[in-house]
This record gives structure tokens, C-alpha cells and sequence, in this order.
């Protein structure tokens, strides 16, 4: 068999776990535990292959700086092309990347939000982490002026924030006060759900956000001070403004608004309707793509070893083991965001026979580069799987697995470094 057609042969081979791992995805749903278990072995696995069929092959052959060139720059592709294919919808193809979107996605739009309300002085009474809760259950709103906003003696079912325009209070036909930006009102609803004590009528076009007792009460499972804060803020009803300083003010505003930013959690639930508009958020080609960027790193150094006459035992057990939670995860993804199964199989098909021609690919790079450019390329595929590695696999194995992933890591290592052994 031809080097070339032996790189094709092990490409496949690596990647036809991609494949397997698909199909799981589709019609199985393993627990955390055993996948945990099986992305801890594989991490394992792929570090003994970086330490004894890149690192150490390139460092006798080369010495130690293509080894710095080659991580330092894989590294940084892998993480800059990786975090502009989650820009383009493939973050959901890993739990990791998910929160990372979702971190950002909750940052810029409480950012957004701020802008708006950050002037109503009543919401300081909250804390950072109080309001950083209430902000994804705000719900904007906009009316036309002699809109009926609160029915008098109508159920209490929400608050409203006003941004912009002017309302006025009524008891019966009696006028009562003027509210405006930076005010709000129908607070009572949300702790009592009382009947409307009074009419608030828009007297202006007005922009104000809505805050529903379903969404607060549903809230509160997660942030009981809540409840608290909603009691602060009904004892300090928006009266005269305090006599500081502009200045003073605007300081005080950006500091509390980038403590709310600051305060951003990924673990705050998710309705099924969230969850479902961020899964119809990402894109099924992104997800495909940026899991092949997780992938095509290793069928180069298979194509390379190949090139070089080398099987490489090690890091095709490593690569074909590792590939499996990855397209789970990544077919699971596929499959919320709604691509249909056929459609899937069909990508990730594809997947395993670009692989095949990435591992040409790397052995025709064997065979027309000098040593030292071959060497700098494998440690430049070295630096891409270990970012990988570290920014996907291992955490997201200790999220679902906790300590246990330990030694299922502990065996994936001993076992790659025992049929590299073999192999030397």
C-alpha cells in the first residue's frame, strides 16, 4: 500500500468515529456520567499521543523551538478561528462553547438594557446580582398615547419601568399624579396581586419595559432576595432627587452598571422557549465546521506520520475515542437547532471523508517540506488539540463527571503511552 493510499486509510479510520459518535447523538442520550467517563478517557488519551507522538518526535528531530513556534501559533489560530465560527452560530455544538456564547449573549443584553433604565434611580436599591436576575425577564414594550396600561380594580399581574414618555393616575374620574422616565409603577402586583388600586393611562407615546408576576414568582426558585428587593424598593418609592452633584451621579451609575455586568451568570435557567430560540440562533454549517476545526489538526499529524512511515497507534486510538463525545455533542446541537437526521449523517459523512484528505494532505507535506517546516506544522497541530483539549474537553468531562473523570483521565494516558511503547 502507497503512503498516500495508508494516510487516506488511518484518516478514515480516525475520523469514522465522528460518524459513530453522530449517530449516538441522534438516537441515544447516555448519561453525564458515561459520557463524562468516555471525554475523560479520550482527553487522557490525546495528551500521552501530544507528549509522545508530536512533542517528543519534533524535539529530537528539531530540538525546542519549533516546538514554542508551532504551539504558540496553533493555539492562537485554533482559539481565534473557533471563536468566529461560535460568532456564526456553531457555539452549540459543545456545552462549553454554549456558555460562553450564552455569557456574552446575557452581557450584551443586559448592556443593552442598562442604556436604557439605568437612569431609573430606584433599581440602584437593587444588588448587582438581583438585577442581573431581573434583566432577561424585562420584556420591552411601546404604546401609543391614551393606551390603558393598569385598570383600576382589574388583577395585578406585572410592573412597568417607564424609559420614555409621560402617564397619568386616575382614582375613578379623579387625577391623581404625572409619571415619567425614570419612574415606575404596578409594583404592588408582583409580591400581593392585589386588584389595581388605581388607572394609569399613557398620556404620550411611550417605551417602557414589563416585568410579569409569573416570570418574577418563577425567579424566585432561583433568587429568593429578590423578593427582598422588591420590599426595598417599595420602601423608597421614587421621591425628590437627591442633592448630588451630576458628576457624583454618573460616577455612581457606571459603577453600579458594570457591577451588574460583572455579575453575568450562565447558570441562571433557561425556559424552554429561551433555550429554544438560542438553539434556532446557531447554525447547523457553523456547528459542522467548527467541530472539524476541532478535528482536522489531528488527521494532519495522522497524515504526517503516515508520510513519515510511521502508524502511530497512539494518537489514532487517541483521535478515534476523542471524536465520539465531540459529534454527540455536536449532532445533539444539530438536532435542537432543527436539522433534519438524514441531513446529519449526510454532514458528518463528509466530515469522515475530509478527514481521509487531511491526512493526505499531511503526508504529502512529509514528502515536499523540509524537516524543520514538517516539524513546526505538527507542533502547530500539537498546539490546536491541546487548546481544544483545554478549552472543551476537559472542563466540559469535570462539569458532568466531578472527580471521578480523574481516573478514567489517569487510564486514557497509561493506556496511550502503553501502546506508544509498543509501538517504539
Amino acid at each position: 500500500m502507497s503512503v498516500h493510499l495508508a494516510a487516506l486509510f488511518q484518516g478514515l479510520i480516525g475520523a469514522s468515529s465522528l460518524l459513530v459518535g453522530a449517530i449516538l447523538g441522534i438516537g441515544w442520550r447516555p448519561s453525564r456520567g458515561f459520557t463524562a467517563a468516555i471525554m475523560a478517557f479520550g482527553s487522557g488519551t490525546l495528551l500521552s499521543a501530544i507528549a509522545y507522538d508530536i512533542t517528543l518526535p519534533v524535539f529530537h528531530s528539531s530540538g525546542f523551538w519549533p516546538l514554542v513556534v508551532g504551539f504558540a501559533f496553533g493555539g492562537t489560530l485554533f482559539s481565534v478561528i473557533v471563536n468566529y465560527i461560535d460568532n456564526q452560530g456553531g457555539f452549540i455544538r459543545h456545552p462549553s462553547s454554549s456558555r460562553r456564547f450564552l455569557y456574552h449573549h446575557r452581557q450584551d443584553e443586559a448592556s443593552e438594557v442598562l442604556d436604557r433604565i439605568g437612569h431609573i434611580e430606584v433599581l440602584h436599591t437593587l444588588s448587582p446580582s438581583e438585577m442581573q436576575a431581573v434583566i432577561p425577564l424585562l420584556k420591552p414594550l411601546q404604546v401609543d398615547a391614551d393606551t390603558v396600561l393598569c385598570q383600576e380594580g382589574e388583577p395585578g399581574d406585572a410592573m412597568f419601568l417607564i424609559v420614555d414618555g409621560k402617564a397619568g393616575v386616575f382614582k375613578g374620574n379623579q387625577w391623581l399624579a404625572q409619571l415619567g422616565a425614570g419612574e415606575i409603577f404596578g409594583e404592588m402586583a408582583l409580591l400581593t396581586g392585589e386588584e389595581r388600586s388605581a388607572t394609569v393611562i399613557a398620556k404620550t407615546p411611550m417605551e417602557l419595559y414589563e416585568l410579569g408576576k409569573a416570570d418574577f414568582d418563577a425567579m424566585i426558585n432561583y433568587a429568593p432576595q429578590l423578593s427582598s428587593g422588591l420590599s426595598r424598593i417599595l420602601a423608597r418609592r421614587l421621591r425628590e432627587t437627591t442633592q448630588s452633584t451630576a458628576t457624583a451621579k454618573t460616577i455612581d451609575d457606571e459603577r453600579w452598571r458594570q457591577q451588574v455586568l460583572d455579575s453575568v451568570e450562565v447558570d441562571i435557567p433557561l425556559s424552554e422557549q429561551q433555550f429554544q430560540e438560542l438553539a434556532k440562533s446557531s447554525a447547523p454549517f457553523a456547528i459542522l465546521v467548527g467541530t472539524l476545526i476541532d478535528n482536522i489538526p489531528e488527521a494532519l499529524v495522522i497524515g504526517v506520520n503516515a508520510g513519515a512511515g510511521h502508524v502511530g497507534s497512539s494518537f489514532l486510538l487517541a483521535v478515534f475515542i476523542s471524536n465520539i463525545p465531540e459529534a454527540m455533542s455536536s449532532s445533539i446541537g444539530m438536532r435542537q437547532a432543527g436539522t433534519p437526521s438524514q441531513r446529519i449523517i449526510a454532514l458528518w459523512t463528509g466530515a469522515v471523508l475530509l478527514g481521509g484528505v487531511t491526512a493526505i494532505g499531511g503526508s504529502l507535506l512529509a514528502d515536499i517540506a523540509s524537516d524543520w517546516m514538517v516539524d513546526v506544522a505538527q507542533a502547530t497541530a500539537g498546539g490546536a488539540i491541546l487548546a481544544m483539549l483545554a478549552s472543551t474537553m476537559m472542563p466540559e468531562a469535570y462539569e458532568m463527571g466531578g472527580g471521578s473523570v480523574t481516573f478514567s483521565t489517569i487510564a486514557g494516558f497509561l493506556i496511550s503511552f502503553w501502546v506508544a511503547s509498543i509501538a517504539f
